[in-house]
């Protein structure tokens, strides 16, 4: 009979488990933790069967004795099923909480192994997790028991050691303006560092309130952008500069004119335009050859730019052996003034040109217009103005300015 009662009961406890008895019973006595309570189980099963065998061994062989045999039995097999869900119960505590453990230790190695630094705050903005990206940059890399810590006590931190640049001389301010937005950034915030390296900063809320903060290195895409912006500044400017001369060329000068004729019809201030061509230039290409000539175009363009001395003036290369000198807010008294100055400096050059019917050094003729511009005329009747001047000029004799009325 014991025998069977046991063997019953094995197959009791290990009852759509194979094997349980054996692996995880042995596993259960591994738990340190519950091998107090597997030892005081034993002891109430064995006192249990002494006392139903005590009962069986003295109680006189009538009803008593079989009633007392039956109400052991129970209490025994009653102790044996209360103990198999019991241990049940732990063993299914223990592997969840060991698959909990696995499951976190397995999200730490995935959030390490990121190629940019996370960290993680709960609910009431406390540090939870960060990897070991985070650890390199500020503010997680100053050390100290991080973990557990405001988001705000670690920004102060960091505010104390001056490490936040955009932040010196307003600290307070500015930790109230990141706290106020914290959270609520809708696209990625660019932020540089102090070693010239540039981040982009992300934050984004979880349903259950938790805030997920992610750094992105983005120095090599900045500075492919900061290369980009530099060449399309590089190619603007010479797209709207003379290759010779350096001036402005035409197209920047058909721009400027516009802008300052805009800004004429809203202050009625007046404009002058000065056209300069060189006399002869022809001749002296034949003359002294066209390298020679390209040297007297750079020559008479640096003269002309040191004569237009107020901010807004510019100097252009109109076309050919011509120029242009854009004077925004001079009227003609002042515009008259500047066109002798630019031939007296070219005089005083004293460029030779023997081949010159005019003189025996380079000259140049002048086309001078003034007009305050209104809405009914166009950019274009103020250098029809100027260039009519300038063809007078050129039939009286040249080497002179002439100014002509404007509009025409």
């Amino acid at each position: 009979m014991p025998c069977r009662l046991f063997g019953g009961i094995s197959v009791l406890i290990g009852s759509n488990h194979p094997g349980f008895p054996l692996k995880h019973l042995a596993e259960f006595v591994g738990m340190s933790g519950y091998r107090r309570l597997l030892t005081q189980g034993l002891f109430v099963l064995v006192l249990a069967t002494l006392l139903t065998g005590w009962a069986l061994w003295h109680l006189p062989a009538d009803g008593s004795r079989g009633f007392a045999a039956v109400l052991g039995l129970a209490l025994i097999v009653g102790l044996l099923l209360l103990g198999r869900s019991v241990v049940r119960q732990l063993l299914n505590t223990e592997y969840e909480r060991q698959e909990l453990e696995m499951a976190q230790e397995c999200l730490t190695e995935a959030v390490d192994a990121l190629p940019l630094g996370v960290a993680i705050y709960d609910q009431h903005d406390r540090l939870v997790l960060f990897n070991k990206a985070a650890a390199e940059m500020a503010p997680y890399r100053y050390g100290g028991e991080l973990i557990g810590e405001t988001f705000e006590a670690i920004i102060r931190r960091s505010l104390a050691r001056g490490a936040i640049s955009d932040a010196l001389g307003r600290e307070e301010d500015w930790l109230q303006e990141r706290l106020a937005a914290r959270g609520k950034l809708n696209r990625p915030l660019l932020r540089s560092r102090a070693d010239g390296r540039w981040m982009h900063l992300y934050e984004i809320s979880t349903p259950s309130g938790c805030l997920v903060m992610a750094r992105l290195d983005v120095s090599e895409l900045v500075q492919k952008s900061m290369a980009l912006e530099r060449s399309n500044q590089q190619l603007e400017r010479l797209s709207a500069t003379d290759g010779l001369t350096g001036l402005a060329n035409r197209r920047q000068f058909d721009q400027h004119l516009f802008s300052e004729w805009q800004r004429s019809i809203r202050s009625q201030q007046p404009i002058s335009l000065l056209l300069v061509d060189i006399d002869h230039f022809k001749r002296y290409n034949d003359r002294y050859g066209h390298l020679a000539g390209d040297a007297c175009l750079r020559q008479v363009a640096g003269i002309l730019y040191d004569c237009a001395q107020r901010s807004g003036e510019l100097v252009a290369r109109y076309g050919g052996e011509e120029f242009a000198l854009l004077l925004p807010g001079v009227d003609a008294d002042v515009a008259m003034t500047v066109a002798q100055r630019c031939m007296d400096e070219i005089a005083q050059a004293c460029i030779p040109h023997e081949d010159s019917p005019v003189a025996p050094h380079l000259t140049c003729s002048i086309g001078v217009a003034t007009v305050v511009a209104a809405q009914d005329l166009i950019p274009e009747s103020l250098v029809r103005c100027a260039d009519e001047a300038l063809y007078r000029v050129k039939s009286s004799g040249r080497a002179s300015y002439i100014v002509a009325p404007c509009p025409a």
